[in-house]
């Protein structure tokens, strides 16, 4: 059967941060399962394009610093170093994503990761916003690929290393009475694999013989698991800037914990952040060990890289981390309450090897054909054969790059470089920036009412208060009637005493006419100039927007600009605003 429209306009929302029409209609012709079949074999179009573009835009604010303000000014030496701050990855992360018009699947995927395997900027991480862009690569580059892989990758980044504190990470020394970190030992558990409670393969908890919940692991599996992350420090040292503290000379100079530089100096951000973590065999455990009811057991007299490996691998193949990862990528991508049967699929799937192109696959193709949600509301209608309804509130950031894509969002300086401050400071959220690493909100958040009287979790509720909700109505108010969207800089900064960043003041950067966004609506003002095509106008922005058409608040939007309905852009203007901050919009159905 031809996918049609509807169709597409709702799997572009699983699957993409965001479509316009004409991607809308390419799918449309290509048929959803062929396009979704060269999204996942088609190879990156760049190779770590993250790092790459965070790079070219720092070096740009580099460069300016240092002829307005020269070496000295801003070199650390007695006042805060120019260092390449989070809001330089913040810009070639919507840069990317706005400009992106191929790999669209990867980067949608790579955003779902970022909000599982979480690190954060609202950390000493802010420092290095190229270590952050190095990281979120990894994201990209195996977003198709092994998640034991990924898993590997990311345990050894130094943004993880000095996130979750396993960076200088030492074996146990009874004579000075200390131990490994277990921080990251407890979390790669906890959060990134095998989770709290052994699961059956459709997600749902096992039970002991009087019905409670098995822990799948313990505290002295914690300490075991911490054991294997010892030994593990920065490649190099890396500092931007030559002065009283620091000699260019140890820039590339390896880390050593016996080199007599003060520890301070063995963290971000005066060490390489792009390049894995090496092991210091000396100080790596290296005993046996054995955890998670012997599923893991590794031999003595292994490498510190080699056991990292291993457990990696080992514990995606545990029996709980297909189910439970399955579960936090449906979460991610369709719905907060998948059914049982719908977990089992994606979880076969993604296999003991944790095949993310096979899960990815599964997800969005099973919505297709088969009811996802695990309790039918009564809202339900029945299409195809399968119960369409809603399933998830979009995250504020999704709301965001789904409005800005839509409508093609550009500037006239060609440089998207949004600071993403006014978007944290209004909607809560911005790409690696949560708050802890339990991410932006608790996947077993619910609201009190209905929601938690069934029994359904609704995770992005958490972020979605009294205050949060009327914020995003402002802020959409400002986009779209006082052409106030989010800002972009592109200047160092003209505040007094500021000498060392780019410009952040938001409404001095409102002020730079060829840097301010601005949404292109030529094609619907067009259709907006005659009033008889209100109506259908209403329809096209709604299947564009929220997948259905026509909305039930049809007719009070057409009412609400009766008044000026000779005015095209304002009656444009209009229509996007009430649709964007309506249920239909805010809410997925599938």
């Amino acid at each position: 059967m031809q996918d049609t429209h509807l169709d597409v306009s709702s799997f572009l929302m699983q699957a993409s941060l965001g479509a316009d029409e004409d991607l809308i209609n390419q799918v449309t012709a290509q048929g959803i399962e062929n396009w979704l079949h060269e999204e996942l074999n088609t190879p990156p179009s760049q190779l770590g394009p993250y790092q790459s573009k965070t790079t070219e835009i720092w070096r740009h604010f580099r460069s300016r610093l240092l002829k307005k303000h020269g070496q000295t000014a801003i070199d650390g030496n007695g006042n805060n170093p120019a260092l390449p701050y989070k809001w330089y990855f913040h810009m070639a992360w919507w840069h990317l994503n706005l400009t992106a018009n191929t790999d669209l699947l990867r980067h949608r995927i790579a955003q779902a990761l970022s909000e599982i395997l979480v690190i954060s900027d609202n950390s000493v991480l802010e420092l290095d916003a190229i270590g952050l862009a190095s990281y979120y690569d990894l994201l990209y580059k195996h977003a198709f690929g092994s998640y034991a892989d990924l898993l590997t990758h990311i345990s050894r980044h130094p943004c993880m290393g000095v996130y979750l504190s396993h960076m200088n990470n030492r074996k146990a020394d009874e004579f000075q009475n200390t131990h490994p970190d277990e921080n990251y030992a407890r979390e790669i558990m906890q959060l990134f694999s095998v989770g709290l409670y052994e699961l059956n393969q459709d997600g749902s908890r096992k039970k002991d013989p009087i019905g409670k919940d098995i822990p799948t692991y313990d505290n002295r599996d914690i300490k075991e698991l911490a054991r294997v992350f010892t030994g593990l420090k920065a490649s190099s040292y890396q500092f931007e800037w030559e002065n009283s503290f620091w000699d260019k000379s140890f820039n590339g100079y390896q880390v050593s914990f016996e080199d007599d530089i003060d520890k301070r100096y063995k963290t971000v951000p005066f060490v390489n952040m792009t390049k894995a973590m090496q092991v210091d065999e000396k100080y790596h455990d290296r005993q046996s060990k054995s955890l998670l009811k012997k599923h893991i057991k590794l031999d003595a007299n292994q490498s510190g890289e080699r056991e990292i490996s291993l457990v990696c691998e080992r514990l995606v193949a545990h029996p709980n981390t297909a189910p439970f990862i399955a579960t936090k990528l449906i979460n991610q991508l369709v719905t907060s309450n998948p059914s049982p049967d719908y977990v089992k699929a994606v979880a076969t799937a993604f296999g003991t090897d944790g095949d993310l192109k096979k899960a990815i696959t599964v997800i969005l193709t099973y919505p297709l054909t088969h009811t996802v949600s695990k309790k039918r509301f009564l809202s339900a209608t029945k299409t195809k054969q399968k119960l369409v309804q809603s399933q998830k509130l979009k995250s504020p950031i999704l709301r965001t790059t789904q409005i800005l894509r839509a409508f093609s969002a550009s500037n006239t300086s060609k440089k998207l470089w949004l600071i993403g401050d006014d978007i944290e400071e209004q909607l809560q959220q911005h790409p690696l920036s949560s708050p802890t690493v339990f991410n932006f909100y608790k996947p077993d958040f619910t609201p009190l009412g209905p929601l938690e009287e069934q029994n359904l979790l609704a995770p992005e509720f958490e972020l979605h208060n009294s205050a949060s909700s009327i914020a995003y109505v402002n802020y959409l108010y400002y986009m779209l009637f006082a052409n106030y969207l989010p800002a972009v800089s592109t200047d160092i900064s003209r505040q007094r005493g500021i000498n060392n960043v780019a410009e952040l003041d938001i409404d001095t950067l409102q002020q730079r006419h060829e840097d301010r966004l601005k949404l292109n609506f030529d094609k619907y003002i067009q259709t907006a100039k005659d009033p008889s095509q209100h109506s259908a106008l209403v329809d096209e922005l709604s299947l564009l927007l929220t997948a259905k058409a026509p909305l039930t608040s049809k007719q009070h939007i057409l009412s609400s600009f009766s008044a000026y309905k000779e005015h095209p852009e304002w009656v444009v203007q209009t229509i996007v605003f009430f649709i964007a901050i309506s249920p239909e919009f805010t809410v997925l159905e599938v």
